[in-house]
């Protein structure tokens, strides 16, 4: 093993000349270790400041565990910052990188060293690259909105970043041919950014002007926390009026919200491990599948935020409502039209003229959105999954699953921390 400290490499050699063994058997471990294969010298430029690149080396982490050892030099800087200094003083085997931009790909290709590309900012550095996938993260959320009946939307992004034009992009792909919709965005950087005060009231006339009820898909969880703090300063109703969903699920930020923010929650930590399984069949000198690979995004993770159906026809969002809070306690389709004083063929027609499902297609959907998110979010068993999510018996909910979704609930886990796609 390497030993670094402040940016220089200690020998194990110089170590071990202290260790308290008599001269021929520190020879002797010496020449053991000489013939020893040293492992991988890799620096990993990722930021530690923030959640999402924390997650990143965590996937990495998960990916050594199961494989060989790197000897790793990492140190804590913020999101942004440029490669440091002693990057060009070591001698790596490899580099994960976090902030690469032009310069510094040109740096890596000048320096020779197998290169792992992380950036968001950037899609022409001809580097072996790994990252979310924008666009689906866009239509995930885009779907998210569209499942509660809304017919308005908006997005509020950052100008010129490459990530918020794609989770735009994608989110338009969905819901571009809707009655309204409509685009707020500022610069995220540069000279030309407003004052945050500046910024609030300019989304308070945005939203204004907006018809209502519409929903909103910010490119980011801060983005959504701005829209949500403008809501709050025009007296707009969330989400009775305004629906936000943000990205990132960044978990504490979400639920310090008022109301409590929706999320699209990508998979940085099937990032990582992604990235490091590609790196290592770069230092192998192997030919990657592919040198571009997209991570899906998990899912929705649902909040207050979000928590209405967007309709006009007062049954159906008493219905969709009657069904969020009992369906996992029994409720049957029977108990639906109850509620609503209905027979089952209008509720069914009007259902299919709202939300363009059925009032069963409905439960099912609810179920299935809560099965997903035990099975991510909890080590529960299926049995207690099932009985939390309204079956009686676990093998029911498993074969319910697999119909509804094409994959076992054991598979869906399983796959939900390594989502990774190759293009």
């Amino acid at each position: 093993m390497s030993f670094f400290l402040q940016g220089k490499q200690l020998s194990s050699e110089v170590i071990e000349v202290f260790l308290p063994y008599p001269q021929a058997e520190l020879s002797e471990g010496l020449m053991i270790r000489s013939e020893m294969k040293r492992p991988p010298q890799v620096a990993l430029i990722v930021e530690t400041s923030v959640i999402y690149g924390r997650r990143i080396l965590a996937g990495v982490a998960r990916y050594l565990r199961s494989h060989h050892r790197w000897s790793v030099f990492i140190e804590q800087h913020e999101l942004g910052t440029p490669p440091p200094g002693w990057l060009t003083s070591g001698r790596w085997d490899g580099i994960l990188s976090r902030p690469t931009d032009h310069a510094t790909a040109r740096l890596f290709r000048r320096m020779k060293v197998p290169v792992v590309d992380l950036n968001d900012l950037h899609d022409d550095l001809d580097l072996p690259w790994v990252g979310s996938d924008h666009l689906l993260i866009g239509r995930m959320g885009a779907s998210h909105l569209l499942e509660r009946g809304f017919q308005n939307f908006a997005f509020c992004g950052f100008a010129n970043e490459l990530w918020s034009k794609q989770r735009f992009k994608g989110f338009c792909s969905v819901v571009g041919q809707k009655n309204v919709f409509s685009l707020y965005e500022i610069p995220w950087r540069g000279p030309n950014i407003p004052r945050w005060d500046e910024d609030i009231e300019q989304i308070v006339k945005w939203l204004t002007a907006l018809p209502k009820p519409v929903a909103i898909m910010a490119c980011n969880d801060v983005r959504g926390l701005h829209v949500l703090d403008a809501c709050s300063r025009a007296g707009i109703l969330v989400p009775e009026e305004v629906a936000v969903l943000g990205v990132d699920n960044e978990e504490i930020m979400c639920e310090l919200c008022s109301p409590p923010l929706s999320s699209v929650a990508p998979n940085p930590e099937g990032i990582g491990y992604a990235a490091a399984e590609l790196l290592d069949t770069l230092m192998a000198g192997k030919a990657p599948r592919q040198s571009r690979i997209f991570v899906d995004p998990i899912r929705v993770f649902s909040r207050r935020s979000t928590d209405v159906m967007a309709v006009s026809d007062w049954a159906v969002a008493s219905a969709a409502r009657f069904m969020r809070e009992q369906v996992f306690h029994g409720c049957r389709l029977s108990d639906v039209l109850q509620k609503v004083n209905m027979s089952r063929a209008t509720l069914e027609k009007r259902f299919r003229k709202h939300l363009n499902r059925s009032p069963k297609q409905e439960m099912r959907r609810i179920q299935i959105e809560r099965i997903k998110q035990l099975l991510v979010e909890t080590n529960f068993t299926l049995e207690r999954i099932a009985e939390l999510s309204g079956f009686e018996h676990p093998e029911y909910m498993s074969v319910f699953f697999k119909r509804e979704t094409g994959q076992t609930p054991g598979s869906y886990r399983s796959r939900s921390g390594d989502r990774t796609r190759h293009r």
